[in-house]
């Protein structure tokens, strides 16, 4: 009985043995060992010039000009995004192939590898040497399809994506306008109709001991013509600094190739910051859609810019006086009187602090936005227009009288809106024409049944 238990033991110990050496041993034909390459490895820094051509056959070479920098060398000679650039040479550093996804060229067209109708990457090194020539294809299975030119095989790859490679000539170029920090810009200039305003950085300030962080800067007037402010309490700062920023930060949309600098320059707004004692001068000139025209003095190259990106930049020297309209915290308003077409709605505060609404009963929910709009009512910009046929401030839209404790009244009237999508505005007793933002108005400017509780 015991040797059948040892012979039993014996013969299980076998045949799992025998099973071990067979799970662990590769089936027919399986590899062994790291999966082969198509091409050898390549290092981003043996890479010195790339031919590319995205799917719609659209060709771009670039070149590297230094150790850090590259250029767009066709269709046009250009700076480069060296950001876009890094993360190609990144991709090919990291290049890996797991294994064949075909072999049939038939299969070219599917995969998205076709000669003609891919993507196409051709790397090469300082001395001409190509170390890779690729046709880019779709995405599979978290894979990007890759073939070498001329072969069959379509590969399975990871690390280089058809996004990297597929951009546009335009889409290679280096679309930052400038390269400047906002802590180095020291001067503003800003020129246009015929006005002139210089401010300079009186100095970042000290830091204070235990300070999170240093200091505002502050800015005085060094020179003023025409519209713009003349005095120090008539500066807007917050104009300033968006400006300041906007200029150090501003990026193009597109390139405007068939036009010349001298088509921008001196048509509309001319900005100028200096930055280390170096200037750097912005025009902005002509519209494209939604977009605006600007150069540079750094070289012949006309981009457009969208509207939006160019707010706080395409502004006149007018627009950097003071647009406050009026700065009246809740509890200073004893009551409002607001007109919205025919509709007038008279808003009171009684002792308690609780807001009545004419004789109806007041909705403190939509009555305490209303009242805190004008907490700081400011206006977006200055008009030219000032004659009331065209502002449409000769029949308002729309009014508010303020009455602030200890204070006269303060009226403002709308008029029409613009096609940007401002309001024409004005305050009684000024003869300035403003622009506000058509969301700040409309967050005052309600009818009685927009401020009564539903029945």
């Amino acid at each position: 009985m015991e040797k059948r238990t040892l012979y039993a033991l014996l013969a299980v110990l076998a045949f799992g043995g025998i099973a071990f050496a067979v799970l662990r041993s590769p089936e027919k034909g399986q590899r062994q060992g790291a999966p082969p390459r198509p091409i050898a490895e390549i290092k981003a820094a043996d890479v010195s010039r790339l031919e590319l051509t995205n799917d719609k056959q659209e060709k771009t070479t670039l070149e590297r000009v230094s150790a850090t920098e590259w250029r767009v060398k066709a269709p046009g000679d250009w700076k480069a995004d060296q950001q876009g650039v890094k993360q190609l040479l990144d991709g090919l550093e990291k290049l890996t192939f797991t294994d064949t996804a075909s072999e049939n060229a038939d299969k070219h067209a599917e995969l998205g590898v076709a000669d003609g109708k891919s993507a196409r990457l051709i790397a090469k090194s300082g001395a001409g040497k190509t170390l890779a020539d690729l046709h880019i294809g779709k995405g599979v299975g978290g894979y990007t399809m890759v073939r070498l030119d001329g072969k069959n095989e379509t590969w399975q790859a990871g690390g280089l994506y058809p996004y990297i490679v597929g951009r546009a000539p335009a889409g290679w170029r280096d679309h930052a306008i400038f390269e400047l920090s906002v802590a180095d810009i020291d001067k503003l200039a800003v020129e246009a109709a015929g006005s002139k305003l210089v401010v300079q950085k009186e100095g970042a300030g000290a830091d204070k001991p235990g300070a999170d962080k240093p200091a505002e800067a502050k800015w005085k007037i060094a020179e003023s013509a025409g519209a713009a402010p003349k005095k120090a309490e008539e500066l807007d700062l917050t104009q300033v600094s968006a400006t300041v920023q906007g200029v150090a930060n501003l990026h193009a949309t597109d390139f405007a190739d068939d036009k010349k600098v001298e088509d921008v320059k001196g048509k509309g707004v001319t900005v100028t910051v200096t930055a280390k004692d170096k200037s750097h001068t912005l025009w902005v000139g002509g519209e494209k859609g939604d977009e605006l025209y600007v150069a540079t003095d750094g070289g012949p190259t006309v981009y457009t810019v969208k509207k939006y990106s160019l707010d706080h930049i395409a502004r006149k020297p007018a627009d950097y006086r003071d647009k406050t309209l009026v700065k009246a915290k809740e509890t200073e308003l004893s009551s409002l009187e607001i007109t919205s077409g025919s509709d007038t709605t008279t808003l009171t505060q009684g002792k308690d602090g609780k807001w009545s609404v004419g004789k109806g009963n007041a909705d403190e929910t939509k009555v305490k936005p209303v009242v805190a709009a004008f907490d700081n009512f400011v206006a977006s910009g200055f008009s030219d227009d000032k004659e009331p046929a065209k502002t449409g401030l000769g029949k308002p839209s729309g009014s508010v009288v303020l009455r602030i404790k200890g204070k006269p009244p303060v009226t403002i009237k709308v008029g029409a809106a613009t096609k940007e999508g401002d309001y024409y505005v004005q305050k009684a007793g000024s003869p300035d024409v403003y622009l506000v933002k058509k969301y700040a108005v409309d967050r005052w400017m309600k009818k009685t049944a927009d401020l009564t509780k539903a029945k």
